[in-house]
């Protein structure tokens, strides 16, 4: 007969004090709670005999801060100041407090650690590969390879009590809706169109992040809430209380302040697959500029380099005979020079062979090792060499994350089936606690190669893939290769808010869509095979476009069809154009949300949620969304729509349009022709704008004209600096307040140099 073996026990025999909370000991683990700024705490639990406190890599401020601490009537009490824990002596499960005493998270029943031995693919040993073509390019695959061992780690089980009223946010990018993760099974791993972020936002005040590097679970159902992490050392989280907005900047307290992006990535980002020549480069520059639109940027998507050397970092001297004449000639249009660059190398190259003499490619020879920091010295003086001295701008380091499993399938395969082959393929490369984390690492070799190089030009890298704590290194995120259709674009205003809840500010997309037509593969499924010839697609094309303008970073890119407004005709040209120039009014006002995110954390576009979390309508709205605190748009989704319900939260609303006045509080029926789509402005705010431009240069060069919506009292700060460089890391920047008294009907500023005009919205 089998003799059953006692479970551990959860009830707490023994527990030790510190000066920033406190240890405790229970016959199944040892957990740790204490404070690291007076709204956080970091909990810490492990199986272990001692916590092994390993550096991480995605956490910067791991120094605690004093706390009070105290043991009575079956609880532990550590107390921060603006948040709280209880720790329950029989089962160790540990509450959280707001500074008011409100309970706002517990732990729920069944935490564990599961002790498994992982392994790798062995280091400097021949695996068997095979090439495959993908969308994405060529890419390696490895069939079959010898195993080493590799760290003893856990696969861990956090479930959370959650109340009926709060809805959660974040978790990365989704590929689809609802924003509010309530009710959801999301499987968190990096994909071409999903990205993976352990951060979460709830509106009952209180933010929470693992630090891990791995593939995570996040399920709320019949049977309560959990994370499911794939492989750490040991469950090591944090818990933020405050407002949605707090919690996201001591998400980014934790993990670092984005990083600011020059003015000019503000602007518009005029690319597609692809621009062949360095001619026609410049001729799309020249023709924006004759034409009256607006631009900031030309990309050059994939194959810069020579036929036949995939990823190579160089320039074909064939189609670019003279880059460094081409970037300054782009500058001279006031315009800016972008390059895809890619983390795969193909073995007839330079580039690879340096790798592979230096050992720096992981299994399978194709992808540089980016965890490796003498690799990421090789991969940036590459660039530099190659690309970066003839005046590059901007990277787009496509394809950042290492593993794309679903599209080497026929049809679409189960997102579980993903998960499962995306893990353990990763687990394989880059070992199992890390499988989530390439693209954080390839972006800091970007950042810190060209911060090195040069202090005075911003890093701007818009890349595919994310990870905890990658805001700081210049990253602009965007929703990969997306489908025309009308759906996705729904879908897209529902996911970029869940992106942004994650901490990371700077986000976009392909607007109208990468694939506009359909294709064998099953994610080539656009639905407009005659592409501007359809005045469907056209009319797409175009609410995108307007909803785009009011995304924190305002880009155009696809394949199939060329994506030049001129392919528009008519009216539909008419709407885009008149939004092109939306897009530079509004820059100050969209420059300074981003420098005072620099400056104390934050984010630009939110849910309604975030500023209404006790609004039970509020927190359902996914097709809506907050631009600062100010604007409230509404994208169109609807093929021939000219009008669509608006919720608006409580409060007076100018609608920007039509200067109709508005209360709060629920639904009303706005126009939508096609040349609008409804924006609303929250009474008491104070917009600055300039006059149409076609740069940012143009732009800045003007004084700003400061629209005041009467009906209460209002404040903004304008945020100045010189608009590349790092110098507002070291204090060179001006904030401007601004002040808007309503019964008096006085606006103030507090700089006596600042030149401006005054409109009344009425």
């Amino acid at each position: 007969m089998l003799k059953a073996v006692r479970r551990p026990g959860r009830a707490v025999i023994e527990t030790r004090s510190l000066p920033e909370g406190i240890v405790l000991r229970s016959e199944y683990a040892l957990t740790r709670v204490v404070a690291m700024s007076k709204n956080i705490l970091r909990v810490t639990t492990t199986r272990r005999e001692a916590f092994s406190d390993s550096p991480s890599p995605f956490v910067e401020r791991r120094i605690p801060t004093p706390a009070a601490v105290r043991v009575e009537k079956g609880e532990a009490l550590i107390d921060a100041g603006g948040i709280r824990a209880s720790v329950s002596l029989a089962d160790g499960r540990v509450r959280f407090f707001n500074a008011d005493g409100l309970a706002i998270l517990s732990e729920g029943e069944g935490k564990s650690l599961d002790f498994f031995e992982s392994t790798r693919i062995a280091r400097g040993v021949p695996a068997q590969t095979e090439e495959i073509e993908t969308a994405d390019g060529i890419k390696t695959v490895v069939r079959s390879a010898p195993r080493e061992p590799y760290k003893t780690l856990c696969r861990a089980r956090l479930p959370l009590s959650l109340t009926e009223d709060e809805a959660l946010f974040g978790c990365g990018q989704p590929e689809s809706g609802p924003a509010n993760l309530r009710g959801r099974k999301l499987f968190m791993c990096q994909s071409n169109r999903a990205i993976a972020l352990p951060f979460i936002v709830s509106t009952r005040g209180w933010g929470l992040l693992l630090d891990c590097g791995c593939p995570f679970i996040f399920q709320d159902g019949k049977d309560g809430a959990y994370l499911y992490i794939e492989a750490v050392e040991e469950l090591d989280y944090y818990v933020i209380a405050g407002s949605c907005e707090e919690a996201v900047k001591g998400y980014h307290f934790l993990t670092g302040r984005p990083s600011l992006l020059p003015r000019w990535a503000f602007g518009y980002i005029q690319s597609q697959e692809r621009y062949e020549t360095q001619d026609e480069v410049l001729s799309i520059a020249r023709a924006c500029r004759d034409r009256g639109i607006g631009v900031d940027c030309v990309v050059m998507d994939w194959c810069s380099w020579p036929d036949g050397q995939w990823g190579q970092k160089s320039f074909d001297p064939v189609r670019f005979p003279a880059p460094d004449a081409m970037t300054r000639a782009l500058r001279d249009l006031h315009a800016h020079f972008m390059i895809s660059i890619w983390p795969n190398v193909n073995p007839n190259t330079p580039n690879h062979a340096e790798f592979a003499a230096k050992g720096q490619l992981l299994p399978g020879g194709s992808l540089y090792d980016a965890l490796n920091p003498a690799a990421r010295e090789t991969y940036w003086k590459q660039a530099c060499e190659g690309l970066y001295r003839y005046g590059v701008d901007g990277w787009w380091c496509d394809s950042s994350e290492p593993v794309t499993s679903e599209w080497s399938r026929a049809e679409r395969p189960e997102e579980d089936d993903v998960y499962r082959e995306t893990r353990d393929a990763t687990a394989n490369m880059l070992g199992a606690d890390m499988g989530n984390s390439y693209a954080f690492f390839h972006a800091r070799t970007m950042y810190e190669g060209q911060r090195a190089q040069n202090d005075g030009k911003r890093v701007v890298n818009l890349t595919r893939s994310g990870w905890t704590g990658q805001q700081k290194y210049g990253v602009i995120l965007w929703s990969g290769d997306i489908t025309a259709r009308w759906e996705t674009l729904r879908k897209q205003v529902a996911i970029g808010l869940d992106m942004c809840a994650s901490g990371i500010p700077f986000w976009t997309q392909d607007i109208g869509g990468f694939f506009v037509k359909k294709g064998a593969a099953w994610y080539w499924d656009g639905l407009f095979e005659d592409g501007w010839a359809d005045p469907e697609f056209q009319e797409l094309f175009v609410r995108w476009y307007e909803y785009a303008a009011f995304l924190p970073v305002f880009r155009g890119h696809g394949t199939d069809v060329r994506r030049e407004l001129w392919n528009a005709t008519g009216e539909n040209y008419d709407a885009l154009l008149r939004f092109n120039r939306v897009r530079y009014e509004l820059l100050p006002y969209i420059y300074s949300l981003a420098g005072r995110i620099a400056l104390e954390g934050g984010l630009m576009m939110k849910p309604l949620a975030f500023n209404y979390p006790d609004d039970a309508g509020a927190r359902e709205i996914d097709d809506e969304f907050l631009l600062g605190d100010d604007l409230l748009v509404c994208p169109v989704t609807e093929y021939r729509a000219r009008r669509r319900r608006v919720y608006l939260p409580a409060g007076i609303w100018h609608e920007r349009v039509t200067g109709c006045v508005h209360q709060g509080g629920g639904w009303i029926d706005a126009d939508a022709p096609l040349n609008a789509i409804p924006v609303f402005v929250r009474a008491g705010a104070i917009v600055p704008v300039f006059r149409p431009a076609l740069s940012t240069e143009e732009a800045f060069a003007q004084a700003c004209e400061l629209c005041v919506f009467p009906g209460a009292d209002g404040a903004f700060t304008l945020y100045e600096d010189a608009g590349d460089g790092y110098g507002y890391e070291n204090g060179g920047y001006t904030l401007t307040s601004l002040r808007w008294n309503d019964s008096a009907g006085k606006l103030t500023c507090s700089n006596e140099a600042l030149e401006y005009t005054v409109r009344i919205m009425k």
